[in-house]
């Protein structure tokens, strides 16, 4: 006897779960305002980085100017706020730079470690990233002259002391972030050089991320390895700033190497491999409409669409199972189904590898993206069968 509901869905290995972006999932910092719809957060992190700035440069600055008293730890903080204005302004040209080539900026974070900016990324080319990735340090360039022309101008005593300190923080900050290993922004220029030579996104990962981890140990050879050569201990300064540049230095090129080595695996696997055929139901639908939609032309998976006809949700197929038969079309599709965040949406050959949806679940902390294909129709990808492809490529 046929089933008077018509094909129902399969349930998957797990329940879909509502997709959350990756700014509310991670909890970045404190947002302190926004560029251009670009959220800008305060780190939790960088509180620490203004402790050492307070550790290092406050003792200093009150040895170099005794007349300051207590007061060198309230010009050391001064310069901390300074160095945040440095780099925010860095993220912010990383943020504009990348918008005007039209990806989406998720979001500025200034932390522990300078700052980064997260944006969309993978309809980027060698080209794109070349020139996001310059953009901080051409800011950054820019503060430096802009606070050394201010020099002859500032008055005398702590200003003239703040303003030198911008100028030189950012002079360094410019020649430093342009070395070529990644964490840094000169890694992300090698990157795309090499990517843009061998045609391999892959490769230019690994060569950057070891060139970084070459510079790692450089950093640390110069502030902590140099005085030992020279025949004395090198002191708190050496030692506080070569541990937490050197740190972060290898672990940015350790996250890039491991990214670089995941990303072969995955270029292996082809999207096709992995989609469930997706049919859509428009928002006002009923369950019982979705009901109807699977295995329509092989439909796997249904997605709601908005007003508009965009993908906003996914029919989690367990939440249906629970509707009562005689309940199904009085209720209402969204009462079963999974919103998603925007961008989930990518499009996307069949033959493509399957690393650049990936890219776009990582971006928006996603479990899913539905991909449209050239044809029109739609598939929906699953993170878990992702790993499950790329473990078995292994």
């Amino acid at each position: 006897m046929s089933d008077p509901r018509g094909p129902q869905p399969t349930p998957p290995d797990r329940p879909l779960e509502p997709a959350v972006d990756a700014e509310a999932q991670t909890h970045p910092g404190w947002r302190i305002g926004s560029l251009r719809g670009t959220p800008i957060y305060l780190g939790r992190t960088w509180p620490i980085l203004v402790l050492v700035i307070l550790a290092t440069f406050g003792p200093s600055l009150s040895r170099s100017r005794p007349d300051l008293g207590a007061g060198a730890y309230a010009v050391a903080f001064a310069y901390a706020l300074l160095l945040l204005v440095s780099v925010l302004a860095h993220e912010a040209a990383h943020a504009l730079t990348a918008q005007a080539f039209g990806h989406r900026v998720h979001r500025i974070v200034a932390d522990l470690m300078g700052g980064h900016t997260s944006y969309q990324s993978e309809t980027n080319t060698p080209g794109r990233s070349a020139m996001v990735a310059l953009a901080g340090p051409v800011a950054n360039a820019i503060l430096a002259v802009a606070s050394w022309q201010l020099l002859a101008v500032t008055p005398e005593g702590v200003p003239r002391l703040l303003m030198g300190a911008m100028a030189y923080s950012n002079a360094f900050v410019t020649v430093f972030n342009l070395l070529p290993g990644l964490p840094l922004d000169g890694g992300f220029v090698l990157d795309a050089l090499v990517w843009r030579i061998t045609g391999r996104r892959t490769a230019g990962l690994l060569v950057a991320g070891w060139s970084g981890r070459v510079l790692a140990a450089l950093v640390a050879l110069w502030f902590i390895g140099r005085p030992l050569l020279a025949g004395r201990a090198p002191d708190f300064f050496s030692i506080a700033w070569g541990a937490v540049i050197g740190s972060f230095l290898w672990a940015g090129a350790g996250g890039a190497i491991r990214s670089a080595r995941a990303r072969a695996l995955l270029d292996r696997v082809r999207l096709g491999d992995l989609l469930h055929p997706t049919a859509l139901v428009p928002t006002g639908s009923s369950v019982a409409d979705a009901v109807r939609l699977y295995g329509v032309q092989g439909a796997q998976v249904v997605a709601v669409t908005d007003a508009q006809g965009v993908p906003t949700a996914v029919v989690d197929p367990r939440a249906v199972q629970s509707v009562p038969v005689d309940q199904q079309a009085a209720t209402p599709v969204l009462a079963v189904a999974h919103q998603q965040p925007s961008g989930w949406v990518v499009d996307l050959p069949p033959d493509a590898p399957v690393t650049d949806a990936v890219e776009r679940m990582a971006q928006l902390g996603a479990g899913v993206v539905l991909v449209r294909l050239p044809s029109g129709g739609h598939g929906l990808l699953d993170a878990g069968e992702v790993e499950d492809a790329a473990t078995r490529r292994a």
